[in-house]
């Protein structure tokens, strides 16, 4: 069994000083400006969560920019505390790729399901009420995390 898609949507990047770092992206790959969307404003259809390793938490401070490119963007992430997967990476690893995000088919519990009986077990999760998306224990196989995120439909 395989996941419902493989379409890369985001590249992350954990870094401890986002400004350097966005600027080299920005020097490669534009400006860092959103495409124009025509996607209505989402809605709420789900109760808000997050939860770190099994854990509710209610913060994960941290400083975060985007530069896009033509098929997806880089997310640059400088966390700013120290009880979330960026900051365990950034101690871990330093600046560096931290995850690729999967746009997935849906539902994410489908995907969720395919990653845990490969073996990899989920890290981070959260519902944001109008889309959700989940890490996944991977950096050992692949050297980085799997993000599978689903915008509800």
């Amino acid at each position: 069994m395989a996941l419902s898609s493989t379409r890369i949507i985001k590249v992350i990047i954990v870094t401890d000083d986002l400004d350097k770092t966005v600027s080299a992206y920005k020097l490669l790959f534009g400006t860092g400006c959103a495409p124009a969307s025509d996607e209505a404003e989402p809605k709420m259809v789900r109760t808000p969560y997050t939860k770190y390793l099994g854990q509710d938490i209610t913060d994960t401070p941290m400083k975060v920019e985007s530069v896009f490119s033509d098929n997806f963007w880089f997310e640059i992430i400088q966390p700013m505390g120290d009880n979330d997967p960026w900051a365990a990476w950034l101690k871990e690893h330093g600046t560096s790729l931290y995850s690729v995000c999967l746009l997935s088919d849906g539902p994410l519990e489908a995907d969720e399901e395919v990653m845990k009986q490969a073996g990899f077990e989920s890290i981070f999760k959260q519902e944001k009420g109008f889309e959700a998306y989940e890490y996944f224990d991977t950096a050992d196989a692949l050297g980085l995390l799997v993000e599978v995120k689903e915008h509800y439909k």
